[in-house]
């Protein structure tokens, strides 16, 4: 039997009430990092991140985006995730 070495987390988020909404996108840094391109589109208010390494925090922020392709601010606060 092996130990595992990543863990998942769920993220959820309030919903945008823009009616031209096309979906959000999940952006994820450590505290040595800094925020990068997104780590995923989603269309919900849900995202699973895999392959989180144990031991370690991560830092997520979501932002909004319509059919035009406008992006939103990120989400404030940022959330922090600390994987045991």
């Amino acid at each position: 039997v092996s130990a595992p070495t990543t863990s998942s987390a769920t993220l959820t988020w309030a919903p945008n009430t823009e009616s031209d909404l096309a979906g959000y996108k999940v952006y994820r840094r450590t505290a040595s990092e800094t925020y990068g391109a997104p780590l995923a589109s989603v269309p919900a208010t849900l995202y699973v991140a895999t392959g989180l390494q144990l031991q370690t925090t991560y830092f997520f922020v979501v932002t909004a985006y319509d059919s035009s392709g406008n992006e939103s601010s990120p989400s404030t606060p940022e959330v922090s995730i600390a994987i045991p």
